[in-house]
């Protein structure tokens, strides 16, 4: 009997080169998005905006992935990737402590359940 495999978190961190393909790939990419958050792969996606308040150029994901290979592999077909409109950088995620909700998300071994306190 094998092994399951454990799934880590992993940050990857999006910044993106090329707005000239852009738009054209926008509806592409988020179909793409779409199928992995609905899989499970990536557990929250979103834009970063600068200091200012003001829409930056890059982004932000959560990634359930067995390994860094792994969740490298996970991105080898989103259309931004691919066109060359973002730059990728990955990074492992251990949570130390997390809200009772984000265990249902991510159960690991190394973080503590927190309950919100009443007021």
């Amino acid at each position: 009997m094998s092994t399951p495999e454990r799934d880590y978190l992993f940050m990857m961190f999006v910044e993106i080169v090329d707005f000239t393909q852009l738009r054209e790939l926008l509806p592409k990419h988020l179909a793409w998005l779409t199928r992995k958050v609905e899989d499970g792969r990536i557990v929250v996606t979103g834009g970063l905006s600068e200091e200012d308040g003001s829409e930056g150029n890059r982004a932000l994901a959560i990634l359930r992935a067995s390994s860094l290979q792994a969740a490298q592999q996970l991105v080898v077909d989103d259309p931004f990737f691919v066109e060359g409109v973002c730059r990728l950088t990955f990074r492992q995620y251990t949570p130390r402590m997390h809200a009772e909700a984000f265990g249902r998300i991510f159960s690991g071994e190394q973080s503590k359940a927190v309950s919100p306190r009443a007021i």
